[in-house]
């Protein structure tokens, strides 16, 4: 029986794999050769692909080591094994340990093939697959002991299936320019390093080796810590090659990507690399990306300093990855004056774990490995990097403004709180500012005034997701002072009208953009213009830059154009905030004009399921808008957001402000 083998191996009453009882030699719709294949990724004793190609009504079988060869030079080998029932073709689970072949297994690739020979010296097929795709050949080699094959990838390929590149062997690490200054300008793209080995990692069919420079012009394989054992499984079969750095403690920093999925990436500029290289599965226990952060500059040294970290490392974002030019002009490295050991009150942990930077300046960080977004993994660490890597475009918008902040401590899934007044806890060279609340506890609350990286740091390691400004800035009298007679801020007339359109139920992103058109309409009426953004949860914001004399008229003229709104739209729009009223309309919120109120900040996380951000946005996008899913962004997307756009935010910032017209 075709079967016989595979049945005697298996246990159906303990394994979840299909043991059909039926002969296939006996269906007669299951003769001839067939055309389906499946290839599963299967994690049992030892990591291997197993190739099944659908053959005379069995799945004919190999278990291949390394996996399928992405180039026509690379040679694997395969192990031919029994013959598995059809009912393989979709089979996915784990078999339990114990049993045969017990471990997980996964679909990696399936579809259909193409026979061009098929004999018991030689197996010739074209797979049509996602991810496998090409001429593929096995040669019978028995050994005596196991039944041998050996699978190669034909240079003759079609057009649809072309054949990749191999691993290169003489790739080598670029070498930096030793310099006192990181240079200027927008064109470069910062790093830390981390006081590890530099290293060049392979990964080929699940295996890693590790090779560093000798010293001596030559190289040294290293013997992968056992941190890094589930490194290899984790990227699967392809071939990688990687720039990386692996600290004393076993983790590994991933800054640059050499090769990967059959493509030499060594000519392409750093932007595309690190592209390639952020889609990659490199988010581990121990190994992550390392961040980069565009538009960073001197303050990334004093936080590297404030870590104990050695030095920072400058790429120009169009540079190729020339490893014969020594050294690289295109790669500056500056070493951080005098690193320290951070103390008790003026750094933060020191960890090298790969969690990201652990602080930032005075800033320090606690539990920088605590994860706050357990859908995403996105850790404390994470929004640390996000918060530096926005610094430069958020701070300008903040500043001046006192902040209120929303603290998940223990997460999104947990409870959250508003938290205005931090007299209590904020370190002495956190600003602080005492504004009057109306409403609140008591008359006044030294709200935290935000103008500085390391003030974002300090943020991020209270877990305070949101950051929440008003539509007004501080006046001179801005009540830095602390204690019990430390004078209330003076408050300056608003400099910004918002308009903050809310889907109600039945309604998206989608419904706001249409509304967010209509509304440009009217303010182009008054000769006025607005800037969209995100609100990084379900609606969209319209921002003013004006200049007034008195805080009311904010408000008064955002109702007005609500109600305009209102009355021209009636079934789409509504200006009151009755929950009754809003279900299939877009609420044109304008009461967060009052002084009272704060809106979320450009650039701010949002305490969602995934670390949603508030983003600016283009009005070609807006227009363009059909999906809720065209206008979320999260932290990973706004960097790409800023090196094409920049602050779109900026014009808000400008001297020039619009004066609003007279009410009639």
């Amino acid at each position: 029986m075709p079967l016989q083998d595979y049945r005697r191996k298996r246990d159906p009453r303990r394994t979840p794999e299909p043991v059909p009882e039926a002969d296939p030699a006996a269906d007669p719709e299951a003769s001839g050769a067939g055309d389906r294949f499946v290839i599963q990724e299967h994690h049992a004793t030892a990591l291997h692909w197993d190739l099944r190609l659908e053959r005379d009504g069995v799945l004919a079988s190999w278990a291949v080591p390394k996996g399928l060869p992405t180039d026509a030079t690379t040679v694997r080998m395969a192990i031919r094994t029994e013959d598995h029932p059809l009912e393989y073709l979709d089979f996915a689970g784990d078999i339990p340990s114990g049993e045969y072949g017990g471990g997980r297994m996964t679909v990696w690739d399936h579809g259909r093939y193409e026979t061009e020979k098929w004999n018991d010296r030689e197996v010739a097929v074209v797979l049509h697959g996602e991810r496998a795709s090409g001429r593929f050949v096995l040669l019978h080699r028995p050994d005596g002991k196991r039944d041998t094959w050996l699978l190669r990838r034909m240079r003759e390929q079609g057009a649809d299936s072309p054949s990749g590149e191999p691993l290169p062997r003489d790739a080598a690490l670029v070498e930096p320019t030793p310099a006192d200054a990181l240079p200027d300008g927008p064109a470069w793209w910062l790093r830390v390093r981390f006081g590890g080995r530099r290293v060049l990692l392979r990964s080929d069919g699940g295996r890693v080796t590790l090779t560093a420079p000798d010293g001596t012009g030559g190289w040294q394989e290293i013997a992968p810590p056992a941190e890094l054992r589930r490194f290899g499984p984790t990227l699967g079969a392809g071939g990688h090659l990687f720039d990386a750095e692996l600290t004393p403690g076993g983790d590994l920093w991933i800054s640059d990507v050499l090769h990967t999925g059959g493509t030499d990436l060594r000519d392409r500029p750093l932007r595309e690399r690190r592209e390639r290289l952020q889609a990659l599965p490199l988010d581990g226990p121990h190994w992550r990306v390392a961040p980069v952060y565009p538009h960073a500059g001197p303050e990334l040294l004093d936080a590297a300093g404030a870590q104990g970290l050695p030095a920072v490392v400058a790429v120009r974002e169009d540079s190729a990855y020339r490893a014969d030019v020594v050294p690289n002009p295109d790669w500056v490295e500056v070493a951080v004056a005098e690193p320290r050991s951070p103390g008790p009150s003026t750094g933060p942990t020191g960890s090298t774990s790969p969690t990201g930077p652990t602080g930032s300046g005075r800033a320090r960080m606690t539990n920088p490995e605590k994860v706050l977004y357990p859908r995403t993994g996105t850790t404390k660490t994470d929004v640390l990097a996000h918060y530096l890597a926005v610094a430069e475009v958020m701070l300008p918008h903040i500043a001046d403004r006192p902040l209120t902040m929303v603290r998940w401590p223990d997460g999104v899934e947990k409870p959250s709180f508003f938290e205005k007044n931090v007299a209590r806890h904020a370190p002495g060279w956190v600003r602080t500012a005492r504004v009057g609340t109306p409403g609140g506890r008591s008359e006044n609350a030294d709200f935290p005034v935000i103008d500085s990286s390391e003030g974002l740091a300090w943020a991020a390691n209270l877990a305070a997701l949101e950051l929440h400004v008003p539509q007004w800035r501080l006046g001179p009298r801005d009540g830095r002072q602390r204690g019990a007679h430390a004078e209330r801020a003076s408050i300056l007339p608003p400099d910004l009208v918002v308009f903050d359109l809310d889907p109600g139920e039945g309604t998206s992103i989608v419904e706001c953009c249409r509304v967010a058109e209509w509304l440009d309409d009217v303010l182009a009426e008054h000769e006025l213009a607005a800037w969209p953004r995100t609100s990084g949860g379900k609606g969209l914001q319209l921002y003013v830059p004006v200049s007034v004399t008195r805080p009311e008229q904010t408000s008064e003229f955002a109702r007005d154009v609500a109600e305009r709104l209102a009355a021209d739209h009636p079934r789409e729009v509504v200006a009151v905030m009755a929950k009754a009223r809003r279900r299939n309309r877009v609420f044109v919120d304008w009461s967060q004009n009052n002084t009272a109120k704060t809106t979320i900040a450009s650039y701010s996380l949002r305490g969602r399921e995934l670390p949603t951000v508030a983003t600016p946005v283009t009005w070609d996008e807006v227009r363009a808008c059909r999906a809720a899913g065209d206008l979320r962004f999260t932290a990973d997307d706004v960097p790409a957001r800023l090196r094409r756009h920049g602050d779109l935010m900026a014009p808000l910032l400008s001297a020039e402000r619009f004066h609003l017209p007279r009410r009639a």
